[in-house]
């Protein structure tokens, strides 16, 4: 069932943009054992001059038609999700390199760059790859913020029509595994399993830290727990998640 209302067109887009029609959701990211919240997601909302929900996955791709505006509002949502996260947890952000790079390659042209590096318990989510040129500007992200010692997650491993670069595989803090790894086909695989057993068991040899987002129900939880996943977040957790309404919701 969806949550969110039909697509924008672009002039809508252009409005939602003017409005500033942002908002923000806090997920808690659970450790398997303990059940502590040892951090938040933030996750990007948008909404119609109707307020309601529009598909993040739509905005982002009408945006990645301009660089510029995709720059732009990636900018305004990181100081939304800095400016409003929980306190006294570690704040796992999501990063589009493409926008990143937009600012410039090095720390003191990069407006970005600098906000990101001037405040503290941050995680920084890099999008998982589908071209050489994206492993490309993912690593110069990932190299830049670890050079300013900020952690770093790759985010969506095992999602379809997504592939892995092997050098920011073996670079990051964090490896975030998709939710086909627990429906679908993928779970259904024997070989699958062995992969997704296997990768967990090189991040705990690596001194990585594994998240298993998209759980939804108990039998997820202890299934991660049994295959040795550090973290879990997902609707199961639904009611932690925090959510801010940060820009103009609904009509004006």
């Amino acid at each position: 069932m969806s949550f969110y209302s039909p697509s924008v067109d672009r002039l809508e887009l252009l409005e939602l943009v003017d409005r500033q029609r942002f908002g923000v959701e806090y997920q808690p990211i659970i450790d398997t054992c303990s059940g502590a919240v040892i951090g938040h997601e933030a996750l990007a909302r948008f909404f119609n001059h109707q307020g309601d929900l529009v598909a993040p996955l739509h905005i982002f791709q009408l945006l990645h038609d301009s660089p510029l505006m995709l720059a732009q509002v990636e900018l305004q949502l990181k100081r939304l999700q800095i400016r409003f996260r929980p306190k006294n947890s570690t704040l796992f952000l999501n990063l589009d390199p493409h926008a990143f790079s937009v600012f410039g390659p090095t720390e003191n042209e990069n407006v970005m760059a600098k906000m990101l590096t001037d405040n503290q318990d941050l995680v920084i989510e890099l999008i998982e790859n589908t071209d050489l040129n994206d492993a490309h500007i993912s690593n110069e992200v990932a190299t830049l913020m670890h050079h300013k010692g900020v952690a770093i997650a790759l985010d969506d491993v095992g999602a379809p029509g997504t592939m892995v670069s092997l050098n920011i595989l073996s670079n990051v803090d964090f490896i975030k595994f998709d939710r086909h790894w627990i429906s679908g086909d993928s779970c259904q695989s024997k070989s699958m399993k062995q992969l997704f057993k296997s990768l967990i068991g090189y991040a705990q040899l690596s001194g990585k830290k594994t998240i298993l987002e998209g759980v939804e129900s108990a039998e997820d939880l202890a299934y991660a727990a049994k295959i040795g996943v550090d973290y879990v977040q997902g609707f199961f957790y639904k009611e932690l998640f925090v959510n801010e309404h940060c820009g103009n919701k609904g009509a004006l």
